[in-house]
C-alpha cells in the first residue's frame, strides 16, 4: 500500500507536538521586584566584633553590612526560570543562589513560597536576609554568609530532556566549596536539588548543612513531620512529645498558642518524607530524601504575638505570612560535626506539590499517598508525581483485600473507597515497588537513644565533649582553652593532644603544634589521628621525610 507523504508529515508533526508538550525549558529573564536594598559594609574587621548576629572571628574574612533601607524601589533582577508541563521553578543567583519560589501549574498554587518583595533585614550572619524560597546554608549555624550576595551559576539543557541550574560559592572562612544543582525533569511534577560540598583543606572544618524552605502560613495548615518528640534550640529545655501537647495537636497550626516555641526539631521516626497540607484549598507540599542522607526536620514560625506579626510587614509587602520547613544533615541546628579533610559529600532531595488527597501519610518520588482506615471503610488516595503503571495492592495483615492496575499521569489524582474492616496497624498499601505504607504506628519508630544534651564539665569526658563541640562550631579560642584544661587534668589524653595540635597548626604556630603532636605519638606511636596531624605539621615546616612517614601510618 502506497502511503501519502502528507500522512507521514502529519505523523511527524504530531510526534513533534507531543515531544514539545513533555519538554522542560530553562531561560534567564529579567523580573522587576520592589527592592529595599542594603549597603554600608562595616570597615572594622569582623574578628574585632562580638559574635552577635554572626560577627566575630568565626566569619573572618567576611565583613558585616550595617545599613538597611526602609523605602523600596522597583529594580530588575536576573531570574532563571525552569518549567515543564506541571511546575515552574525560579532561581535567584544574585541572592545566594536561593530558589525563589515554585508553582504547580494546574492549580497555580505555590508549593514553595514566592516572596515578590526583596526586603533585606538584619537576620543573617552578615546582616541582610530576605524571606521565602529555599535558602542554602553551608558552614556554621545561622543564615549563610552568601545569602544576600551573588554566587556563581550556570544553567543548561541536559541530554535526557531535563534542565538544570547550578549555583555555588566558596565559603571563605573554611575554604570549602559548595554547589547545588536544581534539576527539573521533563515528565515529572517535582524538582530535585543535588548538593555537593568539598573540603579541600588538610584540616577538619565545621560541618553544618540545612536547606531552609518557606511556605504559606494559614489556619487550615497541617504540618506533616513524622516523629515522636521535638526539641527547640535550647538543650537546657527538655524535649517534649510530638505532636500532642496538653490536649492540643501541634501538627495543626490553628491549635498553636503563645506558649509554644517557634522552632520545632522533630525526631524519633525513620521516614523519608515530610510536608504539609492546606485543608481549605486541598493542596499540599512535600519533601523527600533518604533518611540516611537528610535526617533533620524542623519547622520555624514567628511568635503568635505582635512581636512576631510585625515581621510580616518587615519582610514582605503583599505575600502574607509564612513559615519555614527546614531539612538538614544533622538532627538539630545546635549540632555541628567535623568535615574531614579532602572529603566530598553528595546527597539528593526532592521537592513536590500534591492535591486533593488530604494530608499525605507517605511519599516517594513516584507519588504522595493518603490512606484512611476507619471502622468500616478504607480510603486510598494517591497524587502521582510521575507516570505510574503499577499494581495497587491493599492488604489487611497478610490477607489481600483489593487489587487494581493503576495507570496515572503526573498530578493525576486517584481515590478508592473500600468497604472493609481492618484492624488498626494491619493496613498495608503497596503500589508496585514504588511506594509501600503500613499504618502500624510503631513500624518506623526509633528505639535507639537520642539525647540532646549539654555536657557537665566536672567530668573529664564532659569537658572534652564541650571542647569538641566548640571546635566543630568554629569557636576555636574557646575550644583550645577547654582542650588545654583537659590536658591539665590528664596530660596523656590522646584525643585532646591531637586536637590541640590541630588548633595550633590552624593558627600557624607550628612549633607548639609539633610539641603536642609529638607528645601524642610518644604515648601511642601508631595512633592514626596523631600521625596525621604530625604529618600535616611536618609538611608545613618543610620536613618532608617525617611528613611522608607519618602520613603513611595515618593512611
Amino acid at each position: 500500500m502506497k502511503r501519502s507523504p502528507w500522512a507521514a508529515l502529519l505523523i511527524l508533526l504530531n510526534m513533534t507536538v507531543c515531544l514539545r508538550a513533555q519538554q522542560a525549558t530553562v531561560q534567564e529573564e529579567k523580573r522587576v521586584f520592589k527592592t529595599y536594598p542594603f549597603s554600608g559594609p562595616d570597615p572594622a574587621p569582623i574578628m574585632t566584633r562580638s559574635s552577635i548576629w554572626g560577627k566575630g572571628p568565626r566569619l573572618y574574612p567576611y565583613f558585616f553590612f550595617d545599613k538597611l533601607s526602609y523605602s523600596g524601589t522597583d529594580q530588575p533582577w536576573e531570574v532563571v526560570r525552569m518549567e515543564n508541563p506541571y511546575i515552574q521553578v525560579f532561581v535567584l543567583p544574585a541572592e545566594g543562589g536561593k530558589l525563589l519560589g515554585a508553582v504547580e501549574k494546574s492549580t497555580q498554587k505555590q508549593f514553595i513560597y514566592f516572596n515578590h518583595a526583596r526586603k533585606f533585614r538584619q537576620i543573617a550572619l552578615r546582616g541582610p536576609w530576605t524571606s521565602g524560597g529555599i535558602e542554602l546554608n553551608f558552614g556554621i549555624v545561622g543564615h549563610t554568609p552568601a545569602t544576600a550576595t551573588p554566587v556563581d551559576y550556570l544553567f543548561r539543557n541536559n541530554p535526557d530532556g531535563s534542565v538544570s541550574c547550578f549555583v555555588g560559592a566558596l565559603d571563605l572562612p573554611s575554604r570549602t566549596q559548595w554547589r547545588v544543582e536544581f534539576i527539573l525533569p521533563p515528565d515529572k511534577a517535582y524538582f530535585e536539588s543535588r548538593a555537593l560540598w568539598y573540603n579541600p583543606q588538610p584540616l577538619n572544618q565545621s560541618y553544618y548543612v540545612w536547606m531552609n524552605a518557606a511556605n504559606k502560613l494559614s489556619k487550615d495548615l497541617e504540618f506533616i513531620f513524622p516523629g515522636t518528640m521535638y526539641i527547640g534550640h535550647n538543650y537546657a529545655v527538655p524535649e517534649r512529645p510530638w505532636p500532642m501537647k496538653e490536649g492540643r495537636n501541634l501538627a495543626l497550626y490553628k491549635e498553636h498558642d503563645d506558649s509554644d516555641e517557634g522552632s520545632f526539631f522533630i525526631h524519633g521516626a525513620f521516614n523519608d518524607s515530610s510536608g504539609g497540607y492546606w485543608h481549605d484549598s486541598q493542596f499540599g507540599y512535600g519533601h523527600w530524601a533518604f533518611h540516611e542522607d537528610v535526617p533533620g526536620q524542623k519547622f520555624f514560625r514567628w511568635p503568635l504575638s505582635r512581636a512576631g506579626a510585625i515581621w510580616e510587614s518587615l519582610l514582605t509587602d503583599t505575600d502574607g505570612p509564612y513559615f519555614e520547613p527546614q531539612n538538614g544533615r544533622l538532627l538539630d541546628q545546635n549540632d555541628h560535626e567535623f568535615f574531614a579533610p579532602y572529603t566530598t559529600d553528595r546527597w539528593r532531595e526532592v521537592w513536590f506539590p500534591y492535591k486533593k488527597i488530604g494530608p499525605m501519610v507517605k511519599a516517594t518520588p513516584y507519588g504522595a499517598l493518603n490512606a484512611r482506615n476507619t471502622d468500616d471503610k478504607v480510603v486510598i488516595a494517591l497524587c502521582a508525581l510521575q507516570k505510574i503503571d503499577e499494581e495497587l495492592v491493599v492488604r489487611a495483615g497478610a490477607r489481600e483485600i483489593y487489587r487494581e492496575k493503576l495507570k496515572l499521569k503526573p498530578m493525576e489524582v486517584y481515590e478508592k473507597k473500600l468497604a472493609a474492616t481492618v484492624k488498626k496497624g494491619d493496613l498495608r498499601v503497596d503500589i508496585g515497588d514504588k511506594l509501600s505504607y503500613a499504618d502500624d504506628p510503631a513500624a518506623e519508630l526509633l528505639k535507639r537513644p537520642l539525647n540532646f544534651r549539654n555536657y557537665e564539665e566536672d567530668t573529664l569526658e564532659g569537658l572534652y565533649q564541650n571542647a569538641e563541640r566548640e571546635e566543630k562550631a568554629r569557636n576555636y579560642d574557646l575550644a583550645l582553652q577547654k582542650y588545654l584544661e583537659c590536658l591539665k587534668r590528664e596530660p596523656m589524653h590522646m584525643r585532646a593532644l591531637t586536637r590541640v595540635a590541630e588548633l595550633y597548626c590552624r593558627r600557624a604556630e607550628y612549633e607548639k603544634a609539633l610539641e603536642y603532636a609529638s607528645r601524642a605519638l610518644d604515648y601511642v606511636m601508631y595512633d592514626p589521628d596523631a600521625n596525621y596531624i604530625y604529618g600535616v605539621i611536618a609538611r608545613r615546616m618543610g620536613n618532608l621525610v617525617d611528613a611522608k612517614e607519618t602520613l603513611g601510618w595515618a593512611a
